[in-house]
């Protein structure tokens, strides 16, 4: 069997983002027809728990970890003790000190510009102890090294020139500055300068790896057009769990709840959150409406208690094992604003049978038209009418669940775009 090796920077267990949806659904495919290996980095003991889990569901998967201590006990220091707690001062001061950026406008957070990805999209070294370990595992003969999200793109110019290499961009890291920026609420010299430097780092990245996948038709001709060569760019659409039909029964809403979700760590679901609690929200209350907003995932951002008092109507769920049936019942909400790639939770959202909101953002890359499969608004009054009219119309209810139905079993089938993975893999041997 051929041999491929993912590196990622997080740890794709348990299933509660996209990102990890899409990367276990496709290696749980792929380590039946290829010998698989991934190479992690855990933190955390909650991370180092969920490596073992991940070690007892994929039997036959080589996992090559690496450690801090690793890192630690490969560097040539004088004292080591000594540097670890210097080590671990600096990042405490680093931390103190970026809590004393205000972030603020005229006595306004700037949350967009507080969480925004901007002035971290250049090159930033990595643990010299982590190049090491993946200069070296890399060699252990694999035909195929696939690196997967932004946080590693600069790994293509350290791995082996004879080895097939990819990147699989899940999101477009300029695309996403670029509608950040768009929503700062002053945009300074140095923040077009950041977006300028971030691109062209980005361009000269991506062209070290010999191939390049993205999600959606959208992406691949917007990558297109950024490199100027399309030859070795493929689309490959994230793969989301589907439920079984049998184990979802569409139910009518009636309740007036308003379902999202996702990770809070995410700057779009951040700033969807955000702009639902202080836009759109009011909207829906000058409307005489009556609701509640139910935000599903871990969110521990200090600007959630800001919004639970803004938006009293939000309630935090945290995690739940079964997202189908917990939303049930429920709209969805995708007011994102920010990004490419894949939206999963609108995946999610047909395969849990919900009719859903989105801003035409969301559903970017997506075939779900506005009025058939889903309603479509990119204001917050538009989008706050679009929830009120969906709620109150049990019959458009029913049509977009089952035209959304109906068109992802058309055009998203899970095993075909499984197999079109296998496909690109063996194009490129």
């Amino acid at each position: 069997m051929k041999k491929i090796l993912f590196i990622i920077p997080y740890i794709p267990y348990p299933l509660n983002s996209g990102g990890n949806q899409a990367f276990f659904n496709m290696v749980d495919y792929i380590r039946h027809k290829m010998s698989v290996s991934i190479l992690l980095y855990p933190v955390t003991d909650s991370q180092k728990k969920s490596v073992e889990r991940l070690k007892e569901i994929w039997e036959n998967v080589t996992f090559y970890i690496f450690t801090k201590e690793d890192g630690m006990n490969s560097l040539k220091v004088k004292h080591l003790f000594y540097y670890r707690w210097l080590d671990k001062i600096k990042g405490s001061i680093i931390r103190k000190m970026k809590r004393q950026f205000t972030f603020s406008e005229n006595g306004i957070i700037d949350w967009v510009r507080k969480k925004s990805t901007l002035h971290t999209s250049v090159f930033s070294s990595f643990d010299a102890g982590y190049i090491n370990y993946v200069t070296h595992i890399s060699q252990f003969g694999f035909d195929i090294i696939q690196v997967e999200f932004y946080e590693l793109i600069s790994l293509g110019y350290i791995l082996p020139q004879n080895v097939q290499t990819i990147f699989l961009h899940h999101e477009l890291r300029y695309i996403h500055n670029e509608n950040e920026i768009a929503l700062f609420k002053k945009v300074t010299g140095e923040d077009f300068m950041s977006l300028q430097v971030a691109k062209d780092f980005e361009r000269c990245a991506l062209q070290r790896f010999k191939h390049v996948i993205v999600l959606t038709d959208v992406d691949y001709r917007i990558l297109k057009d950024f490199v100027g060569n399309g030859d070795h760019i493929y689309v490959s659409p994230a793969v989301v769990q589907e439920a079984k039909s049998a184990e979802v029964t569409s139910l009518p809403v009636a309740t007036n709840r308003l379902t999202f979700w996702g990770s809070g760590n995410h700057c779009p679901n951040l700033d969807a959150v955000a702009w639902f609690c202080n836009e759109i929200a009011p909207c829906l209350r000058n409307a005489g409406v009556s609701f509640k907003f139910q935000v599903i995932g871990t969110w521990n951002c200090s600007l959630m208690q800001e919004l639970r008092t803004v938006c009293p109507e939000m309630e935090l769920i945290g995690y739940v094992d079964d997202l189908h049936a917990f939303v049930s019942g429920s709209i969805a909400l995708v007011p994102i604003r920010i990004g490419s790639g894949m939206r999963m939770k609108i995946l999610d959202a047909v395969f849990a049978k919900v009719p859903f909101v989105t801003t035409a953002k969301g559903v970017e890359g997506l075939d779900f038209r506005n009025e058939e499969e889903c309603l479509i608004a990119d204001t917050a009054s538009g989008f706050a009418a679009e929830i009120v009219r969906l709620m109150n119309d049990s019959g458009l209810q029913t049509k977009l669940i089952e035209q959304a139905g109906y068109r992802l079993q058309q055009l998203y089938k899970p095993q075909e775009m499984l197999d079109r993975r296998l496909q690109i893999y063996n194009q490129i041997l």
